[in-house]
């Protein structure tokens, strides 16, 4: 976790951890003062937890206040999860294990709000394998696009491609159609 917390520190930001083991009450108070959430990867059993965030933040968003959210990896993984009409046929077994990969962008990323801040840099993301994944599952492109609450809910922006001889593409970035939440499977707080 320290290298979320280096992450966010590095941009000027307070990290206030949330706990699974902290009660609503705790969860609804630190949320009342923070400007934002990331959803780490690694490991963690915070579904119920993510879920009342994610619920937090759209109903913030609603209400006209900006509120982020971002997921990194089992994040992006569980944000993807929370999202979906059928859950539990979100994720495949998708093996990317300590290896930096580049992106093939599905939109122009001068045109997204991900990437638009990158300017034409944004293409050295796709042509260059600078970003590190270890994961073992992920999302395939077909399960964004048939499941109808992800096609609803997300923009897909970029995919990947596993390093093995299949070259299994699998998403690498969302963006929320109508919400300011992210999520990418690599790793962006690890420089590769």
């Amino acid at each position: 976790m320290s290298a979320y917390v280096k992450y966010i520190e590095a941009s000027g930001a307070r990290v206030v951890p949330l706990i699974v083991s902290d009660s609503d009450d705790v969860l609804q108070m630190k949320l009342d003062h923070v400007d934002g959430v990331l959803f780490p990867g690694g490991a963690g059993d915070y579904i119920d937890m993510g879920m009342k965030v994610l619920d937090y933040a759209k109903k913030m968003n609603d209400q006209g206040h900006f509120f982020p959210l971002w997921g990194t990896c089992l994040g992006f993984e569980r944000l993807v999860a929370f999202t979906a009409d059928s859950p539990g046929d979100a994720l495949s077994l998708i093996e990317a294990e300590h290896v930096s990969l580049p992106i093939t962008f599905t939109k122009d990323p001068t045109t997204t709000r991900m990437y638009q801040g990158l300017g034409q840099s944004a293409w050295e993301l796709q042509n260059n394998p600078f970003l590190y994944n270890g994961h073992h599952f992920g999302v395939k492109p077909e399960t964004m696009e048939n499941d109808a609450g992800l096609k609803s809910f997300w923009d897909v922006t970029a995919i990947s491609y596993t390093p093995d001889d299949e070259k299994t593409a699998f998403v690498a970035s969302v963006e929320a159609k109508n919400y300011p939440f992210f999520g990418t499977q690599y790793h962006p707080e690890k420089p590769s």
